[in-house]
């Protein structure tokens, strides 16, 4: 019997994605199965992959026809899944040792279907970093987390790491009786979502504190360069789960999922902003901001960042 199932989406990351199955082989007291789907990538990614499974009977290799993103590819190996428990993990970061077994066992204990940890951070030099605080209102570790726990610590502006950036496994039976996939439309926040939509069907939510993911600080977020058009999707995406579960929600959730899809928008039109001042173009800059001047602070922050990292490195 399959125990976990670790997912990892794969692009163009022939250079990370042997030490990221590496750390998933490495797991003890944990029976586990890994599939890697290559998303069409354009360097050696899929020989990589196939050569790690040649070596590796636990690695399965799944070949996208074409890119469709991280929560495209999850699905894909979602679709073959037989683990108890299904673990993500992003080609470019790594597991501790022990992490598995350590979140099944908390999971089986509390009778969770969404347990997740704290992250080590790493940089590009491979340095680690202390994690900062969870944007997290309480102890972490003392209760089942709500769907109001969890939107509060994925606001745009909130303190603390944003629980977005958490990595959970999930009791697979759950994610089966629900029908729950990622939402293949988004390229960013599809993990917030996919959360956010187990929660509102009744999963349990439980953190450990001790930190067993290992994750790259280089990796792309929201907060970093947001594709304009993925913005756009992501907070549609807010609204639609608004629709879609209505009243039962409660005024306070609906109110923060409406906020949030506010913000995603003023970051998309800042975005767009700061592009337009790349390409010599200050006019239709300030046509953008005047057209939504709520994206105008967020615009000045970036810029003075932008601006501050550029005299950093003269």
């Amino acid at each position: 019997m399959v125990q976990a199932t670790v997912i990892i989406a794969a692009w163009n990351c022939e250079n990370s994605l042997g030490e990221s199955v590496k750390s998933a082989l490495a797991q003890s007291g944990v029976r586990l199965e890994i599939i890697v789907v290559d998303d069409c990538s354009t360097d050696g990614t899929g020989a990589r992959a196939d050569a790690l499974a040649a070596a590796h009977p636990q690695v399965r290799v799944l070949s996208q026809p074409r890119n469709g993103g991280p929560a495209a590819a999850r699905n894909a190996a979602l679709a073959v899944a037989t683990g108890e428990w299904v673990a993500v993990l992003d080609a470019d970061d790594t597991f501790r040792p022990g992490r598995l077994a350590a979140l099944i066992d908390l999971g089986d204990r509390t009778g969770a279907d969404i347990v997740c940890d704290g992250l080590v951070m790493h940089d590009a030099a491979r340095q680690s970093h202390k994690t900062a605080a969870l944007a997290f209102d309480g102890d972490p570790e003392a209760r089942d987390w709500t769907l109001g726990d969890y939107t509060a610590g994925n606001m745009h502006g909130t303190k603390g790491l944003s629980l977005g950036y958490l990595k959970p496994i999930f009791r697979r039976a759950f994610l089966v009786t629900h029908g729950l996939r990622y939402d293949d439309h988004l390229r960013n926040g599809e993990d917030f979502h996919f959360v956010l939509e187990a929660l509102a069907r009744g999963a349990v939510m439980r953190f450990r504190a001790e930190p067993g993911y290992v994750y790259s600080v280089g990796q792309a977020s929201v907060s970093h360069r947001l594709n304009p058009d993925h913005a756009a999707r992501l907070a549609t995406a807010d609204l639609a789960f608004v629709a879609r579960h209505g009243a039962g929600l409660g005024a306070e959730n609906i109110a923060m999922m409406r906020h949030r899809a506010r913000s995603v928008r003023d970051l998309a039109s800042a975005e767009l902003a700061l592009a337009a001042l790349r390409q010599g173009d200050p006019f239709a800059a300030l046509q953008t901001l005047w057209r939504r001047p709520r994206a105008s602070g967020r615009f000045v922050r970036q810029l003075s960042q932008a601006m501050a990292n550029r005299l950093r490195r003269r």
